[in-house]
C-alpha cells in the first residue's frame, strides 16, 4: 500500500533473488533454482501442488502438471492463424521490454526475448491440448518417485522434493508424462545461460504487478490492453 516506497524501490526488492539466478553455474543449480522459485511465488518450467488422488478420496497426494509458459494456453504458440502471430509478435516485444526496464541494452533485450520465446514454444509444442486434458484418464498417471525417475531421468526428483520441503513423497500423480518426458530432455540440451534468461523472466513476470509504475504498466499493456482488451 506504501505507493511512494514502491516507486522509489522499483526492482530493488528482487536484488537477492537476481543474484541468485546470476551465480548459476551448472545444470544442478537451475534444478535447485526452479525448486526455490516455485516456493517464493513464480512457477518456471511446470507445476507442482497437492490433490485428492482421484481414485482415493480418502487420500491427498504430490501432483505435477504441464505450464512454464507465460501466454495463456498452448495454442497461441503453436496455431497459425493471424491472431495467434499477432500475439507471438507482441509477446517477444513485451519480453524485450521488460528486461529493459531490468536495466539491459536493446541488443541485449532483443535476443533475451528470443531466447525465452523459444523455450516456452518447446514447452507448448510438448503440452496437452485443452480437450486432452478434459479427459480424468489422459491426466491420471499415479507413480512412485522411482518411475517418476524413470520417466523423467534427467532431473533429479528426489532431490527436487527435498528442495521444495516434501522428503517423503509418497505417490505422485504426474498429469502429463509425455511433457515430464520432454522437460527431461531440454534440462539437458538447453544451456546454462539460456536457462537463466528464461528465469530471470519468470521472476520478473510474475512479480511485475508488485513493483513500481513502469512494471505494472508495461504489464498491463501486454496482459491487460492487447490480450484481453481491457
Amino acid at each position: 500500500m506504501d505507493t511512494t516506497k514502491i516507486e522509489k524501490d522499483g526492482v530493488s526488492p528482487l536484488k537477492s533473488e537476481f543474484q541468485r539466478i546470476a551465480a548459476i553455474k551448472s545444470k544442478k543449480d537451475i534444478q535447485n533454482e526452479i525448486a526455490h522459485l516455485q516456493l517464493v511465488g513464480p512457477s518456471p518450467l511446470f507445476d507442482v501442488g497437492s490433490g485428492q488422488d482421484e481414485k482415493n478420496t480418502e487420500t491427498v497426494i504430490a501432483q505435477l502438471y504441464q505450464g512454464g509458459i507465460g501466454l495463456p494456453d498452448r495454442d497461441y504458440y503453436i496455431s497459425d492463424d493471424n491472431r495467434s502471430k499477432e500475439i507471438r509478435k507482441e509477446y517477444v516485444k513485451h519480453i524485450a521490454k521488460m528486461f529493459r526496464l531490468l536495466g539491459d541494452d536493446a541488443d541485449k533485450a532483443g535476443a533475451e526475448s528470443k531466447t525465452v520465446m523459444n523455450i516456452e514454444t518447446q514447452l507448448a509444442k510438448a503440452s496437452m491440448t485443452r480437450l486432452e486434458r478434459r479427459d480424468p484418464h489422459k491426466t491420471y498417471n499415479k507413480m512412485s518417485l522411482k518411475n517418476l525417475q524413470r520417466l523423467s531421468h534427467n532431473i533429479d526428483w528426489a532431490d527436487y522434493f527435498k528442495n521444495i520441503g516434501l522428503e517423503n513423497v509418497g505417490d505422485i500423480n504426474v498429469g502429463q508424462p509425455h511433457f515430464f518426458k520432454e522437460i527431461s530432455k531440454m534440462i539437458k540440451t538447453v544451456g546454462v545461460d539460456d536457462w537463466k534468461t528464461y528465469l530471470r523472466w519468470n521472476l520478473i513476470n510474475r512479480s511485475a504487478n508488485y513493483l513500481s509504475t513502469d512494471f505494472v504498466k508495461e504489464d498491463f499493456a501486454f496482459y491487460g490492453a492487447f490480450l484481453s482488451g481491457q
